[in-house]
């Protein structure tokens, strides 16, 4: 018995030592791929704000969990507001090795991403209420410029790869005089840049007109236009328009479908397959923190707007339902205007819409339901961004989608 033990004892000593020592090996191969990364610097364009901004605190936690997965290795350059890049000229930067990294809006770029500028139709497929449209259409753009091919084949032939995308809360109107009916609609003129925003505008009554962002904020004070197609975010971000616009129209206009992140695409065919996957989880996440970051700035307006005080809410009941039905028309008709490059756009469409469903209802199940479009609604929902904890739908996107995305 006593040999027994000895030999037992001795089996079990040998077992550890070589499960140590296959351990040991395990851990050396998952780390060969570290110690062949060549040491480098990525540069990150922003044309739409710094570090401080929505976009910017995100991309900066990205940026520093890649670092400490590189163990240093990787290590980042800013360039914030269009320091190094601008917003029409980003895509040929990135794919030229200007910058390595950055944001691009596709409807920018027509004829460069006919597809991307296509999808933004899609804009129009949602419901006003924030959290649904940031979180639901959120999830919905980010799957879609993952995996649509003929999206991803048209970044890879400019050369960038795309990282992640995601979609604003709606716009609305911010004018600087009530706006309750379609006759008080009638002729008022409105900045709308693009058809997805200015069609509703027409569809109003109203005229969009174009003129600069930066030159915005003077047009409503002096009455050069009336209203702004834009977020209510704007009050207290951004323009900080509520002195010169201080009449709230929340009638549902498009969201801006996606802000998308790229990276060279000689940069990431460079990097080892196990980087990848760790930037792909990355690109969740950062979506994620910028659906947060959305609540967050939508609920500092909405301060402002349920206070009542410096803002007024106009009853949209009698313009809401024109504009719902262009938008439900607009994207119906989506497919007639697509490009050749995307197979079955009827399909396309469709998917997406039973995307936006599904995680619409993931969060009506998680206990926030759709917002009804009246002042008093639309003022304790803003008054309710604060408490809503998008934790588990994220968890629950990341589950379902971001197993598909890694290698």
């Amino acid at each position: 018995m006593k040999q027994t033990g000895i030999k037992a004892r001795l089996s079990l000593a040998a077992l550890a030592a070589g499960l140590f020592v296959t351990t040991a090996s395990l851990a050396s191969a998952d780390d060969a791929w570290l110690d062949k990364l060549e040491p480098q610097v990525l540069k990150l364009a922003d044309f739409s704000g710094d570090q401080n901004a929505n976009f910017g605190k995100a991309m900066v936690a990205w940026e520093e969990a890649i670092t400490a997965y590189t163990k240093g290795k990787i290590t980042f350059e800013n360039y914030w507001s269009s320091s190094l890049l601008n917003a029409t000229n980003t895509l040929s930067g990135v794919g030229d090795g200007v910058a390595d990294i950055g944001l691009i809006i596709a409807s920018y770029y027509p004829q460069d991403l006919p597809v991307g500028s296509w999808l933004f139709g899609l804009g129009g497929a949602l419901s006003g209420s924030t959290v649904h449209d940031v979180a639901a259409g959120g999830a919905a753009a980010l799957e879609t410029v993952l995996t649509l091919p003929a999206l991803t084949e048209e970044y890879a032939a400019h050369n960038v790869k795309v990282l992640q995308g995601t979609s604003t809360p709606a716009y609305n109107l911010l004018c600087n005089t009530p706006i309750s009916s379609l006759e008080e609609a009638k002729g008022k003129r409105a900045r709308a840049i693009g058809a997805v925003w200015s069609d509703t505008v027409v569809a109003l009554g109203m005229s969009p007109v174009a003129i600069a962002w930066n030159e915005a904020y003077e047009g409503l004070q002096r009455g050069v236009f009336e209203c702004m197609v834009i977020n209510p975010n704007q009050y207290v971000n951004g323009l900080i328009l509520k002195d010169v616009a201080p009449e709230y129209v929340p009638v549902t206009m498009a969201q801006l479908q996606s802000s998308t992140w790229v990276i060279n695409l000689d940069v990431w065919n460079d990097f080892p397959v196990e980087l990848q996957n760790f930037i792909t989880e990355q690109n969740v996440k950062a979506a994620y923190d910028i659906w947060k970051g959305y609540l967050e700035i939508e609920a500092e307006a909405g301060d402002l707007i349920a206070a009542g005080k410096e803002i007024h809410t106009n009853d949209v009941s009698e313009l809401e339902p024109i504009a719902r039905a262009q938008r439900e028309a607009a994207v119906m008709a989506l497919p007639q205007s697509a490009p050749s490059s995307v197979d079955n756009p009827e399909q396309v469409v469709q998917t997406y819409l039973d995307r936006i469903a599904d995680w619409t209802k993931v969060l009506e199940d998680e206990g926030y339901p759709v917002t009804e479009r009246t002042p008093e609604a639309i003022a304790r929902a803003f008054a309710g961004l604060r408490d809503v904890d998008l934790a588990d739908f994220y968890a629950k996107f990341n589950a379902e989608v971001t197993p598909k995305l890694v290698q």
